[in-house]
C-alpha cells in the first residue's frame, strides 16, 4: 500500500462523497431514481391496562426479516415518539421497556402513504432485575476486563466541552492550566476514539476546552492496557468516544456558554447519512480571559540555617487563552465489507500573557533594601492539522477483521515574550534589563498501522499487528537583550537551535481465552525506537537508540453474574520529551528558567493490579489495589542556588533517579436511587518510595490520598441538579511538598422543548479554593510558589439539538472499543 495512493483515494472519497451519497441502492425503483427517504413512523406508548404514558420506552426499527436495526427513539414524558428519514418497505418495530413484555408489529411504508400512525399497548411482566444490572447499557458506569466506561452525559450533564467532561469522571483531574491528570499522575495517554491525540501540552488543553460536550458518548480510563496499545503514559490510557455512526437523515446540535465578557465558548456539530456516506463534523471555539495571582519568595540560608535574605515576589497576570478546532469524519462503504473513513482534525490556539511581577528585597531582619517590578509580555500562536486515512475490511463483524492506517500531523507554534526589570526605589519608573525571547518550532509525524482480528471459537481470540511511527521537530530559540534600554538589542548565547528525529517501529499480539467462567489474555509487544537529537550551535548530536519488550496480561473470574475477579499486568514507557531533553536556558520568568537533559533514558514500569468488581440493582461498586515499580524514574531536579549569566536563579530540570515503588488502591462506586438520586464516588491512596541511587541524593518517601463525589438530582421531570467535588491531599516531593487541592462544581439545568434544548447555571469552584502551592529547596535556599488561577466563576450555557442526535452502535466487550462498519440496509 502506497502513501500517495491512500492519500489521493481518500481525498477524492472526501470530494465526491455528496455524489456517491445520492447513488441508488439496490431497492431503486424502476424510473432508475432512488425513492425519497421521507418516510415517517410515529406514535405513542401506552401500559395496556391503565392507558398510562410509558416514558423512556425503546423502539427499534428492522428491515423486515433482517436482524440489523438501522434506527431507533425514545419515548418522551407522553409516550410519543417519531423515526424520520426511512424509505418505502416493509418494517419490523419493536418497543422495549424493563419490567413491560416486548411488543412486535410489522408496518409498510408505501410513496402513496409515507406516515404510519401506530397505537402500541405493552403489558407488565415481573422480571428479575439482578442479570439487568450487569449489562445494563445505559448504566452511568460500565466496567469491563481492562477499563471503565462512564457516559458523558450522567457524569458532567451540564458540562461545555471535553475539559469539562474529564474533570468529572473518578480518578481523573483536570488543574487550572488544563494539563490531565490520571491517580494524580500527569504522565497518562489521552486518546481520541481509540486513535492517540496529536496534541500535548498546551495544543492539547486547548483542544479538549474547544470539542463540544455533546458530542462525547463517554470516558474510558484504562488503568493497565495489553500489548496492542502503544505502551506510552505509565498512569494508563484515557480514551475519549466520540458520537459516531449516525443512522438515517440529519442531526446537528448546537452549544453556547459564557461567564464574562472574556470568557465563552461555543460549539456546534452536524451529521448527516445518506446511503453509503456516513459524515460527521463538529467546530468549536473557546476564550478564557482570567486573573492569575500568586507569590514566589525565596529565603537564603547560611551554613546554620540561620537566615541571610528574602525576595518576596508577588504576581499579577491577566492571561487570555483561545482556540478553535474542527473534525469532520466521512465513512465510505466502499462494498458490505470494506469501509473507507477519513477523519480531519485543524485545531488553532493562540495565548497571552500579560504580568507585572512586583519585587522587594529584604534582609534577615525584615528591611527593606530594594524593590522593582518585572513585566512581562508573552504572546504565543499555533496550528495543528491532522488527517488520518483508514481502510477496513470485515469478513465476520467482531470475528475477522483487517484494517490499514496511515495517518500524517503537522503543527506549527510561536512563543515570544520580552522581559524587563522597573526600579521603583527611586520612585521613577527605570526600565533596565530588557530580554526579548521568541520561539519557532515546526513538527511533524506518520504513522503506519496494520491491524488483524481473527476468533477460531467463540471465546478465542488473536489480536496482532505492526505500528510504525515517524517524528521530526526543528526548533528555533532567539535571545535577544537590551541591557540599558537604548533600544539596540543584541543576540545573546542564550539563543540556539536544534533538530529532534525520533522513530519507533513495534509489532504486538495479543491472545484471548475464555474457558468456563474466566477469561484470560496475554499479550507481547515488541519495539525497536531511535532518537538524534542534534544542536545546531555547538554541532553538538546525542543519538540513542533501544529495544523494548512490552508483556501483558489479564485473568477475569465470573464468580456470578454480578461479581467479578480480575488481574492484570502490563509494562509501560515514558519516552523524553523535546523540552526535558534540550540543554539550553528557557525562561519561566526572571527568577525561574528550565534546563533540559540531553542525556535522559526513558522511564519503565511494570504494573500490577487486582480488581473486584460487584454490581447490583442500587448501583456497582469496584476495588482496584495496585502496584507499581519503576526503573531509571525521571524526577525534577530543582537548584535554588544556580547562576545563569551573572544572575541568580532558580533553576529546574530532569534527571533519571534508580527506581520508584508506589503501591495503593482505588475504590469507586456508584448509586442509582431512580430519578431523585444518582451518583458515584471514588477514593484513591498510595504509597510512593523514590530512590535516587549512588549517585543522587534524591529520594522520597511519602503517602498521600485523593477523593471525588458527583451527584445528580431530578428535582422535577425538566430540572436537574448536579454537584461534584474533588480533594487531593498534602504530598511530598524530592526536596518538596504539594500542598493540598480542592476543587467544587454545582450545575442547575432546565429542558425546554421536550428534550431538544436545555439551559443549565453552572458555578464553577464556588468556594475559590482552585489554588496551587509548593514548597521546594534545600539547606541554601528555600522557595514557595503559589497561583491562584481565577477559576471561580458563574457559566451561563445554552444547547439545542435538531433532528435525531447522533445514534451510537455500542460494541460488545470484546470489541476492544471499536465498533462495527456501517452496511447500508437493503
Amino acid at each position: 500500500m502506497r502513501n500517495p495512493v491512500i492519500a489521493a483515494l481518500g481525498l477524492f472519497i472526501l470530494s465526491r462523497a455528496p455524489l456517491a451519497s445520492a447513488q441508488a441502492p439496490a431497492s431503486a425503483n424502476l424510473s432508475g431514481q432512488p425513492p425519497s427517504p421521507n418516510g415517517e413512523v410515529r406514535g405513542t406508548i401506552v401500559e395496556a391496562k391503565t392507558d398510562v404514558p410509558v416514558a423512556r420506552a425503546s423502539v427499534s426499527l428492522r428491515v423486515k426479516g433482517s436482524t440489523a436495526i438501522i434506527t431507533g427513539a425514545i419515548a418522551s414524558s407522553d409516550g410519543s415518539f417519531r423515526m424520520q428519514g426511512l424509505r418505502p418497505g416493509v418494517y419490523a418495530l419493536r418497543a422495549t421497556y424493563i419490567g413491560f413484555a416486548p411488543h412486535v408489529q410489522e408496518i409498510t411504508i408505501t410513496p402513496a402513504s409515507p406516515v404510519v400512525t401506530v397505537g402500541i399497548k405493552i403489558t407488565r411482566v415481573a422480571v428479575e432485575l439482578a442479570g439487568v444490572s450487569v449489562t445494563e447499557e445505559r448504566a452511568t458506569v460500565a466496567v469491563e476486563p481492562d477499563r471503565n466506561s462512564y457516559r458523558a452525559k450522567d457524569v458532567a450533564p451540564a458540562a461545555g466541552n471535553a475539559s469539562e467532561v474529564l474533570d468529572a469522571v473518578p480518578a481523573v483531574q483536570v488543574d487550572g492550566d488544563g494539563k490531565v491528570s490520571l491517580r494524580g499522575n500527569e504522565n497518562v495517554a489521552v486518546q481520541i476514539n481509540g486513535r492517540p491525540t496529536p496534541m500535548r501540552g498546551p495544543q492539547l488543553a486547548s483542544y479538549l476546552k474547544t470539542l463540544p460536550a455533546n458530542t462525547i458518548d463517554r470516558i474510558e480510563v484504562v488503568p493497565n492496557p495489553s500489548a496492542k496499545y502503544d505502551p506510552e503514559g505509565m498512569a494508563g490510557i484515557i480514551n475519549i468516544v466520540l458520537k459516531q455512526n449516525v443512522d438515517l437523515g440529519l442531526s446537528a446540535g448546537l452549544n453556547a456558554a459564557v461567564s464574562q465578557p472574556d470568557r465563552y465558548n461555543g460549539s456546534g456539530n452536524l451529521g448527516y447519512q445518506k446511503g453509503r456516506v456516513t459524515s460527521f463534523a463538529s467546530a468549536g471555539f473557546n476564550r478564557d480571559s482570567r486573573a492569575i495571582v500568586g507569590i514566589n519568595d525565596r529565603e537564603r540560608y547560611d551554613a546554620l540555617r540561620s537566615l541571610m535574605s528574602v525576595t518576596a515576589e508577588d504576581i499579577d497576570s491577566d492571561a487570555r487563552n483561545a482556540g478553535q478546532n474542527l473534525n469532520a469524519s466521512v465513512d465510505y462503504a466502499v462494498s458490505k465489507r470494506d469501509v473507507l473513513s477519513n477523519v480531519l482534525t485543524l485545531n488553532r490556539r493562540s495565548s497571552r500573557d500579560a504580568a507585572i511581577n512586583a519585587f522587594a528585597e529584604l534582609d534577615a531582619s525584615g528591611a527593606l533594601l530594594d524593590r522593582y517590578h518585572r513585566p512581562k509580555d508573552a504572546d504565543a500562536k499555533g496550528w495543528m492539522f491532522d488527517y488520518d486515512i483508514v481502510l477496513k475490511r470485515t469478513f465476520e463483524p467482531r470475528k475477522h477483521e483487517l484494517s490499514g492506517e496511515v495517518r500524517f500531523n503537522r503543527s506549527h507554534d510561536e512563543d515570544e515574550q520580552t522581559l524587563w526589570r522597573e526600579s521603583t526605589s527611586q520612585g521613577a519608573l527605570t526600565r533596565t534589563e530588557g530580554e526579548h525571547d521568541l520561539t519557532d518550532a515546526l513538527a511533524k509525524q506518520l504513522t503506519g498501522q496494520i491491524d488483524y482480528t481473527r476468533s477460531w471459537a467463540s471465546r478465542t481470540k488473536l489480536e496482532t499487528g505492526y505500528k510504525g511511527n515517524a517524528r521530526w521537530l526543528d526548533r528555533d530559540y532567539v535571545v535577544e537583550k537590551d541591557s540599558l534600554d537604548t533600544g539596540t538589542w543584541l543576540r545573546s548565547p542564550l539563543s540556539n537551535a536544534f533538530e529532534f528525529d525520533e522513530s519507533v517501529h513495534a509489532a504486538y499480539a495479543v491472545l484471548s481465552q475464555g474457558v468456563g467462567r474466566l477469561d484470560l489474555q496475554a499479550g507481547l509487544r515488541g519495539e525497536h525506537a531511535e532518537r538524534d537529537f542534534s544542536l545546531a550551535q555547538t554541532a553538538q548530536s546525542y543519538p540513542y537508540r533501544y529495544n523494548s519488550l512490552f508483556p501483558s496480561g489479564v485473568i477475569l473470574f465470573n464468580a456470578t453474574a454480578a461479581t467479578q475477579l480480575k488481574a492484570s499486568y502490563s509494562r509501560r514507557i515514558r519516552r523524553p520529551g523535546t523540552q526535558e531533553l534540550n540543554p539550553f536556558v528557557s525562561y519561566f520568568d526572571v527568577q525561574n528558567v528550565f534546563i533540559g537533559n540531553p542525556a535522559l533514558a526513558p522511564e519503565y514500569t511494570n504494573a500490577f493490579e487486582l480488581g473486584v468488581t460487584r454490581n447490583g440493582r442500587l448501583g456497582m461498586i469496584q476495588l482496584s489495589p495496585f502496584y507499581r515499580h519503576t526503573t531509571n524514574i525521571i524526577r525534577v531536579e530543582i537548584n535554588t542556588t544556580d547562576t545563569i549569566s551573572g544572575r541568580e536563579v532558580t533553576s529546574v530540570s530532569f534527571k533519571n533517579l534508580a527506581t520508584s515503588n508506589s503501591w495503593g488502591t482505588d475504590l469507586n462506586g456508584s448509586l442509582r436511587l431512580g430519578p431523585r438520586l444518582n451518583g458515584f464516588a471514588g477514593f484513591n491512596v498510595f504509597r510512593m518510595v523514590t530512590d535516587g541511587g549512588s549517585t543522587s541524593s534524591l529520594g522520597s518517601d511519602a503517602v498521600t490520598w485523593s477523593g471525588r463525589v458527583n451527584g445528580t438530582s431530578e428535582l422535577s421531570k425538566t430540572v436537574i441538579l448536579q454537584a461534584s467535588y474533588f480533594y487531593r491531599a498534602p504530598m511530598k516531593i524530592e526536596r518538596g511538598r504539594f500542598e493540598s487541592v480542592q476543587m467544587a462544581n454545582v450545575s442547575l439545568r432546565k429542558k425546554l422543548d421536550g428534550d431538544n434544548a436545555t439551559v443549565t447555571l453552572r458555578l464553577s469552584d464556588p468556594l475559590n479554593t482552585g489554588a496551587f502551592r509548593v514548597r521546594a529547596g534545600d539547606d541554601k535556599v528555600t522557595q514557595v510558589t503559589q497561583r491562584n488561577f481565577g477559576s471561580r466563576m458563574v457559566w451561563l450555557a445554552f444547547q439545542y439539538n435538531y433532528g435525531r442526535p447522533p445514534r451510537v452502535r455500542q460494541p460488545r466487550p470484546d470489541q476492544e472499543g471499536s465498533s462495527a462498519p456501517f452496511i447500508p440496509p437493503p
